[in-house]
This record gives C-alpha cells, sequence and structure tokens, in this order.
C-alpha cells in the first residue's frame, strides 16, 4: 500500500508545497491542513483541507483525517508549536511517523529532519551510539554539500506575506491563533525601528568586538536567544531571557572577579520588543558589575566566540559553534550537544573558573554523525535550496527501513516551485563546484 504523507504547518515558504508534489509525482498520496491565511496563501487548494475550528478541537479533527485517509507519515515545521504538540499527543500510540523540519542544527546551508522529533523531543538524546561518541563506522568524514547563496532577502519577504494573508484570511479562519507572542501591527513596527538603527548598531558592535578580541581582559560570551523560541519556554529551567540573564549575570558577579568579562550578543532576529540594552545595564548595575557587562547587537559572532575564555547557552545552536572553534560551553537547558566530553558538566558557578575545553576528536564524531543522521543539504527560500532539499528530504523518508540513512541517494524528482517545473536528479558522484567540496545535485534551472 502506498504511503500517505499528511503536512501540516510548514514555514512562510514554498517548500513544502514542492516537497508534497514532488512525493506525488514518486506515487505517493498526499494531504494537507490549511490552518490560516498563510498556509492557504503557500500551499494553495491542492489536496487540502481547511481547519477552521477551535484550537482545542484540533487534535480530534486531524486524528480522524489521519484514520480515514491511512496517513502513514505526518510532516511538519517545528513540533513545539501548540496545534503539533496536540497532534503528536492524539496519534500516541498509532502506527504513524513524525518528520519534524526545522532550521539547521548547523548553518548555513543544512536544515534539520528528523523522526520523531527535534532538539528536546530529539531521538538522539536517548541514542546511546550517539550519547557515547561511538557511531556507526561507516559515517564518511563529512558528507559532501553544495554551498548556498544567502536566502535572508527572500526569508522577510515571505515572512512579510505569510504574515499578510493571515491577517486577510481572518474571515476564512477566525479562530486561528498563530504560535508567535505578537501580534502583527507590534512586530513589523518594532522591527522599522530596529532596522532605521541598524547602521549605528553595526558600528558600535564592530568597535566592541574587535576591542574585546585585540583587548588583554578575558571575557565570556552569553548568546541570546529568542524569548519566543520554544527552546527556553520548554527545553530549558528558564521561562523567559529576562530570568535567565539575571541568572547568568547574578552568578558571573559571584564567582568571576575582575578583570574578567561578561558579553551578552543580542539575537539577530530578536524585533526589539523588549530592550535587553537597558534590562543588561539595570541587572549589571544591580549585581554591582556596570564596568564589566557588555552588550552587544551585531558584529562577527565567530570573532567573539574565537577569543572568548568561554560561551554560557540555554540550548542555542551557537553552542555548536562554539565547540567548532575549541570553546568551552556550558549549557543551561536541554540540547543535543550536551554531553561529557564536550559540555561542562558542573554547575554555572563553577563553569566561570573551571570551563573545560571540549574533545577534538569527540566533537568531529559527534558533527559528522549529526549531519548524517538529522540534517540535510538545502534551504526554505532559493530555488537551488528548496531543489536540493526536496530531493534529500525524500531520499530519508525512503531510506526509512534501512540499517542506516544516506545523506546522498539516488532520488529523481519533478519539483514544483511557483508554478514551474525542473528536474531535479541527486547522484552520489558528481562533480564540485569552486565553493562546496561534493555535489550532490545536478539541477535544472527554475
Amino acid at each position: 500500500m502506498s504511503r500517505v504523507f499528511l503536512f501540516l504547518q510548514g514555514n512562510s515558504s514554498h517548500f513544502f508545497l514542492a516537497l508534497g508534489h514532488a512525493l506525488v509525482d514518486r506515487g505517493y498520496h498526499v494531504r494537507r491542513i490549511n490552518l490560516c491565511g498563510g498556509d492557504r496563501f503557500f500551499w494553495g487548494d491542492w489536496n487540502a483541507v481547511d481547519y477552521r475550528g477551535a484550537p482545542d478541537d484540533f487534535a480530534a479533527f486531524a486524528r480522524d483525517l489521519i484514520v480515514a485517509e491511512g496517513v502513514s507519515d505526518i510532516i511538519m515545521h517545528n513540533d513545539c508549536r501548540p496545534l503539533h504538540r496536540a497532534i503528536i499527543d492524539a496519534i500516541d500510540g498509532m502506527v504513524c511517523r513524525t518528520w519534524v523540519f526545522e532550521e539547521g542544527y548547523i548553518r548555513p546551508h543544512w536544515l534539520t529532519l528528523e523522526e520523531g522529533g527535534i532538539n528536546g523531543y530529539s531521538p538522539l538524546l536517548r541514542d546511546p551510539s550517539l550519547l557515547s561518541g561511538h557511531g556507526d563506522g561507516d559515517v564518511p568524514d563529512e558528507p559532501g554539500f553544495v554551498s548556498l547563496e544567502s536566502a535572508m532577502r527572500r526569508r522577510v519577504i515571505y515572512d512579510f506575506q505569510w504574515q499578510i494573508w493571515n491577517y486577510l484570511g481572518w474571515l476564512r479562519y477566525p479562530k486561528y491563533r498563530t504560535h508567535r507572542p505578537f501580534p502583527i501591527w507590534a512586530e513589523y513596527a518594532t522591527w522599522v525601528r530596529r532596522l532605521v538603527t541598524l547602521p549605528f548598531r553595526g558600528r558600535q558592535a564592530r568597535r566592541t568586538v574587535d576591542c574585546l578580541a585585540k583587548g588583554r581582559d578575558p571575557y565570556f560570551v552569553f548568546p541570546m536567544q529568542l524569548d519566543s523560541d520554544s527552546q527556553v519556554r520548554l527545553h530549558s529551567s528558564h521561562p523567559d531571557m529576562t530570568s535567565a540573564l539575571e541568572y547568568v549575570i547574578s552568578s558571573f558577579a559571584s564567582h568571576m572577579p575582575a578583570p574578567c568579562r561578561l558579553v551578552v550578543k543580542a539575537h539577530p532576529l530578536d524585533n526589539g520588543w523588549t530592550n535587553f540594552r537597558r534590562r543588561v545595564r539595570m541587572l549589571a548595575g544591580r549585581y554591582g558589575i556596570s564596568d564589566r557587562v557588555d552588550y552587544v547587537d551585531g558584529g562577527d559572532l565567530q570573532a567573539l566566540i574565537g577569543s572568548a575564555r568561554g560561551v554560557v547557552t540555554l540550548n542555542s545552536t551557537v553552542g555548536l559553534t562554539a565547540l567548532g572553534l575549541g570553546c568551552p560551553l556550558i549549557c543551561l537547558g536541554t540540547a543535543i550537544f550536551d554531553r561529557p566530553g564536550l559540555t561542562f558538566q558542573g554547575g554555572l558557578d563553577q563553569f566561570w573558573s573551571s570551563a573545560t575545553t571540549p574533545d577534538k576528536g569527540l566533537f568531529a564524531d559527534f558533527r559528522r554523525q549529526l549531519l548524517t543522521r538529522s540534517m540535510i543539504n538545502g534551504d526554505y527560500y532559493t530555488p537551488m535550496g528548496i531543489r536540493l532539499a526536496v530531493a534529500n528530504a525524500i531520499a530519508r523518508f525512503e531510506a526509512v527501513g534501512q540499517d542506516r540513512v544516506d545523506t546522498v541517494a539516488n532520488v529523481a524528482s519533478d519539483v514544483v516551485i511557483h508554478g514551474h517545473r525542473s528536474r531535479v536528479v541527486v547522484a552520489d558522484q558528481v562533480p564540485a563546484p569552486d565553493n562546496a567540496p561534493q555535489s550532490i545535485v545536478t539541477a535544472g534551472r527554475l
């Protein structure tokens, strides 16, 4: 019997639609639930059903659809959105695979795709072979990949379209409530303010980072995460970043004497709704270390971490950057890379004076397995990135049941993006472009 794929919400892009068409072209069945105007804009009516009911009734609606359609696989972006968690709980015990997409654990050029969950729900957390650092001996040293252009411009445009169509589709989906914490007017009002001040903030951040990297005083880095990030709300011991900031600053003040400094790095996608610069200044003053705390909103993150004595994070993927640079790291939340040999296993109060350097060989093994088992090459926004992601996602879906999952598999499919078709062929051995170690795709033009 052919597999039936049910698509829930994706992100603001045409990736899920392209993936759905490619699956149908390979002989599978596809269904989709549209929850809001943004869903409808990026997917349309094709093989779709609208859900217009109350959030509390969604799980029962989706479960009935899964049973009626004989759904074998559910596809979603982010498994922490409230409606996604509701359906995951509702199908517990059913023979139905759950595939979760997200931004890549390692970026750029990679996306996360895991069966069963991601981040704090990832099956990798319960995998003894990964946690011990002794995985499949056949895992390649470095899976090949295609280097992709920046997708930031498209990402901003698509997000704007998503928000506008959610607003315009209110009458069609009157009971929909977004998982995002801010109303559309607040998000764009605060983003306009940040864009206006971007040149000033960028210059200020570059000066601060240069001074820190060239200075004599040692420093630690605390990279901020978004208050709306499910990693913070569900997979850490802090309900928001203000609570985490106070915990880190108070511990640093009590256990790390001068001249050592603490650098708080703003998240690049923070919309500025909360004035964290002012909040950091207030907390530093409260704990008597105003002259030893810096707030950086921009600048070169790798340069900042490269000269740091250590990095403190809840569970941000910045932690993987720190490990790759050989910088001591402590996690205050649940993270797939928080394991002996990589991160500091003691408390934060001890970390400041006893931080340990990660094991280089252990991290190399961990990174190889992570790329092979949980990541796919591609992105959600650019034509080439979508073609790659579609082909590699299908390879992952079709590898279910094999002893190991190859990052590169022979897959051919017709991908539909913006109403146009493009032939995709993924192959094991294709000459690499100049800027990539190994190409895994030869793709036609969109």
